[in-house]
């Protein structure tokens, strides 16, 4: 009989190694929970594993499990909250097993892939799974090289505006935090897929139950390489260097594509899966008359703070350096329901570093990022404020692209026109004055002191400051000296919808299927990869 337990909880002490064979703990508790002696009872599966802080001087980890025990273990009588679920054992089935018998072997034109960010490659791996070849075309190079490039940026300060931390394979989200869990339900298939698709191609199994399970930059380019490798070997096409300048259209129908001005490619189906940093592969787009809308964006700073001060406000004096449970977390919300506005923490990097994320030279824009160890000195995050379409000043569809843009020239003018990024210490920003000395930091390219007030619209400057004050009341920690600021953060998502049907197909021009983050539907890696292994499902017939 296998059995469902809900709230498992296990001291941070005891917790023990997942392998199945080391789980000693897990059967203790589950068979005290149970009632039963603990070798009548195994463990099957973890379901979810969370890190509980609500008592700081006992930490434990909150789980869910599934358990075998005798099939005379009378627990409808006796333990009616434990549900009888066996099927729960087995991982949600791909497309293949669930019937995807290779229906496109004998499509006359192989569909066309825009783009090799998480979009790109969950849709190419999907399309092989029906037994497709897709032809892929990526801007930017091959992660091995594009890393190199990166590296190259931090040390010479010399742009690629093609590869860099926004532009290559892998797309953005490998050179961030490897960050898999969603602010959507993740509970459904398709996020499930995805989350076996990454340990298929490598990443750790407790992906696939931890709250909030990232990989780490470190280990999520390895995943890309070998994703990249297994597509190349069931036949799929990979172009790097090479950028969609021109989509061709007849009609109401998009039959292929222009290569860096020069060579055509054609197909009757083109996923577009560029990322939310395309802003000139938008104005293409919007030039060919497909149809696209305004989004509203987030906007605002990098807030960084020594991990170990972090780690004292979310863990407690008690377990601040407690090995084992890695650096800590955070999450902070405000809301000015009056202004309909608020501000948020986003993409929270533990244990990580501040990066140049610019593509564009003369305009600047910031990222965090972690290694799959957390183990740097400092960790940080993304305070940003809701920007909406009416605060573009203007009605053109492209409009927050030139919003953006006008933060990030303001950026790269504060600090000083080589890369190095302008920067205040909090307490200093909250006191609208300039830092006379700038706190330690992680950005390798140099801090200049500034007034990032200067930056931004006013109203995201009023609500930074609410927001900060309302939070130093809750944790006086975290709004102190220790933090510093830094400008500025404007790329958190897309700045349009490239508007599409319910079958993910363009709204006014056929065979297009907009997906991903650039395409204005989803945001970071897991939303991006679901949505489309979604539009392939629907092209060809699997719905999960």
């Amino acid at each position: 009989m296998n059995l469902i337990i809900n709230n498992l909880r296990i001291p941070v002490e005891l917790d023990k190694p997942v392998e199945p064979d080391k789980m000693d703990q897990y059967v203790k508790a589950a068979s005290q929970k149970l009632g039963i002696d603990a070798k009548d009872l195994k463990i099957v599966k973890i379901l979810s594993k969370e890190l509980d802080l609500r008592d700081k001087e006992q930490l434990f980890y909150k789980m869910s499990v599934i358990v075998r025990t005798a099939d005379s273990f009378d627990n409808k009588k006796k333990f009616p909250e434990f549900i009888e679920k066996s099927e729960d054992i087995e991982s949600p089935k791909d497309a293949k097993e669930a019937g995807a018998t290779g229906k496109g072997k004998n499509i006359k034109e192989r569909p066309i892939i825009i783009g090799f960010g998480p979009a790109g490659m969950f849709a190419a791996l999907s399309l092989i799974v029906f037994g497709i070849k897709p032809i892929i075309f990526e801007r930017g190079k091959r992660i091995e090289e594009r890393s190199l490039d990166v590296q190259r940026f931090i040390s010479e300060r010399q742009l690629d505006p093609e590869s860099n931390i926004q532009f290559g394979e892998g797309g953005a989200g490998s050179f961030s935090d490897g960050k898999l869990f969603s602010r959507r339900n993740r509970n459904t298939g398709y996020a499930n897929r995805v989350l076996d698709t990454f340990i298929k191609f490598g990443a750790p199994k407790e992906i696939g139950y931890i709250s909030k399970p990232h990989l780490g930059t470190d280990v999520l380019c390895r995943i890309v390489a070998n994703m990249r490798n297994y597509i190349l070997k069931q036949g799929g096409q990979i172009h790097y260097s090479a950028q969609v300048t021109d989509l061709l259209i007849s009609g109401d129908k998009a039959c292929g594509v222009v290569i860096n001005g020069e060579q055509e490619y054609h197909s009757s189906d083109i996923y577009l899966a560029v990322g939310h940093s395309a802003r000139d592969t938008f104005e293409m787009i919007h030039k060919n008359g497909i149809a696209v809308e305004q989004k509203p964006i987030f906007a605002g700073v990098r807030m960084e703070h020594p991990a170990k001060l972090i780690n004292l406000i979310r863990y407690g004096d008690k377990y601040k350096d407690f090995p084992g449970i890695g650096a800590a977390t955070y999450s902070f919300n405000y809301t000015d329901r009056g202004k309909k506005r608020g501000a948020y923490t986003f993409c929270m990097c533990p244990g990580g570093e501040i990066l140049n994320a610019s593509s564009e030279k003369g305009l600047m824009v910031l990222n965090g990022m972690s290694n799959s160890g957390r183990s740097s000195a400092f960790s940080n995050a993304a305070i940003v404020v809701s920007c909406h379409t009416d605060d573009y000043k203007s009605d053109h569809p492209l409009a927050g692209m030139a919003f953006q843009k006008e933060i990030e020239r303001r950026t790269f003018q504060a600090g000083g026109g080589r890369w190095a990024v302008p920067a205040q210490n909090l307490e200093d920003f909250m006191k609208d004055k300039i830092s006379g000395r700038l706190n330690v930091n992680s950005y390798k390219m140099g801090a200049v002191a500034a007034d990032l007030k200067d930056l931004f619209p006013g109203f995201i400057n009023e609500l930074l400051l609410a927001a900060f004050n309302q939070w130093k009341q809750q944790e006086p920690l975290f709004v102190s000296q220790q933090a510093i600021l830094f400008g500025s953060e404007t790329r958190t998502s897309s700045p349009v919808r490239i508007k599409r049907n319910n079958n993910c197909e363009s709204v006014n021009i056929k065979n297009l299927y907009p997906i991903g983050e650039g395409s204005g539907y989803t945001g970071g890696i897991t939303s991006s990869a679901a949505d489309a292994i979604k539009a392939v499902d629907m092209k060809w017939g699997q719905v999960a």
